[in-house]
């Protein structure tokens, strides 16, 4: 736009420019005209020179007959003629001439003729140029550019910040490692870094004393609870003593399942390449040897980077409640075509009523209807599922089996990233 306007104006310029300074060259060819015809003879040739200027330089030539000046006239030289008799009639009488002295010439040259007979000659330089257009227009080019990068180096000072912020904000409440943000900036983006500074380091306290205090809480049951299945083993009553390791188990399982969650969090496991056909089908094989209807149906190999002991208790929770709901499961792994690793764990029980996808994936929720307390479920195997698999890259994402396989229970598919390739020396884990 800046551009635009400087050529539109330079433009603009061009005719106003060049109409004032014909105005000026019919004036200063009249009045030297005047000048010298009436100065003595003797005083022309000195009048001239003082006569002449930055934009007309003037010669006096004392011949009475001025024989046919080559040159080259084109149609902008005559009608400029034309204009300037117009504009004084005088030069009429001067015979006034203008030619070039070729075509690509700039300068305009020309005669006029004294009563006496002698003549004038005079030179007009780059009357049919347009130099100060394209100056003018080298001018606006420097200076566009100058705006422009004092514009990229406002803005880029002023979004760095503010990207840094983005991305700070955006880690708020996630599991990834947090690191306190600069403050540097504009005052108003020292400010907003402070605060975020401050709202992080409290909630990382809170969090820290939540998951602190729930881990002690869980950590410390697990003594009691040893404590009465030892006594309970001693009790004469068969049936009340049934009764009472079930409960204990229901209670040991909930304390095992939290303390799970909790520590997922700070799992300092380290990622490796894997082959997850080897880990998907020894949970598969080890289902089935206890005569469970647990199947596999997948090529042989296919390599993830993931963290192996977190990847296998995902499958083995989601295999698991396979068959604690639905009798069977069917595991299917494919490959996609941008390498990615999609896995499927599906059976044939209730499912999942569509509208609670999102909702069983939070903490502590269940399905009464479904997904009942005599199951062993406290509601965080899919909450640990989609936390654990979220880690690794990928996502979990909940629907119904295929029916005409005998699985029309819940399909839950995970998709991973595909792994990188090995570097070297690097061995990938089966």
């Amino acid at each position: 736009m800046f551009l635009a306007n400087a050529v539109f104006y330079g433009e603009a310029e061009t005719y106003i420019v060049d109409d004032v300074r014909i105005a000026q060259l019919g004036e200063g060819l009249s009045t030297n005209l005047r000048v010298l015809a009436a100065a003595p003879v003797t005083q022309r040739s000195f009048l001239a020179v003082m006569l002449s200027g930055s934009e007309l330089s003037v010669a006096w030539q004392p011949v009475t007959s001025m024989p046919l000046l080559p040159g080259h006239r084109p149609q902008v030289l005559l009608d400029l003629t034309k204009r300037l008799i117009k504009d004084d009639p005088i030069l009429a009488q001067a015979q006034l001439d203008l030619y070039t002295l070729g075509s690509g010439s700039p300068d305009v040259l020309g005669t006029e003729r004294l009563p006496d007979g002698s003549y004038i000659h005079f030179r007009v330089p780059g009357l049919l140029g347009r130099h100060h257009f394209t100056r003018g227009l080298a001018s606006a080019a420097i200076a566009a550019c100058a705006v422009a990068i004092a514009a990229t180096m406002l803005i880029r000072g002023l979004s760095m910040p503010l990207r840094a912020l983005a991305s700070v904000a955006d880690k708020i409440g996630s599991n990834e490692t947090w690191v306190p943000l600069a403050e540097r900036g504009p005052r108003e983006v020292r400010d907003v870094a402070r605060a975020l500074n401050a709202m992080q380091r409290r909630i990382q306290s809170l969090i820290n004393d939540r998951t602190q205090a729930l881990a002690a809480v869980s950590h410390d049951l697990r003594t009691p609870l040893t404590r009465l299945r030892l006594r309970c083993g001693f009790l004469n009553d068969g049936e009340a003593q049934a009764a009472i390791e079930s409960d204990l188990d229901e209670m040991e399982g909930m304390v095992n399942g939290i303390l799970a969650y909790l520590a997922g969090a700070d799992d300092p496991e380290k990622p490796k390449t894997i082959n997850i056909v080897a880990t998907l089908t020894t949970l598969i094989d080890d289902h089935a040897d206890h005569g469970k209807d647990a199947r596999y149906e997948g090529p042989d190999r296919a390599l993830v980077r993931v963290r192996p002991l977190a990847i296998k208790r995902v499958l083995s929770n989601l295999i698991e409640n396979a068959l604690n709901y639905g009798g069977n499961v069917l595991a299917t792994l494919t490959v996609r075509d941008d390498d990615s690793i999609e896995i499927a764990i599906q059976d044939n029980g209730p499912g999942i009523p569509e509208s609670e996808y999102e909702r069983v994936l939070t903490p502590f929720y269940r399905l009464e209807g479904s997904r009942s307390r005599q199951t062993g479920g406290i509601g965080l195997g899919l909450a640990i599922v989609t936390r654990e698999i979220a880690r690794e890259g990928g996502y979990l994402r909940l629907g119904r089996g295929d029916a005409e396989k005998g699985y029309g229970g819940l399909c839950a598919t995970i998709v991973l990233p595909p792994a990188r390739k090995p570097t070297i020396g690097e061995r990938p884990q089966v």
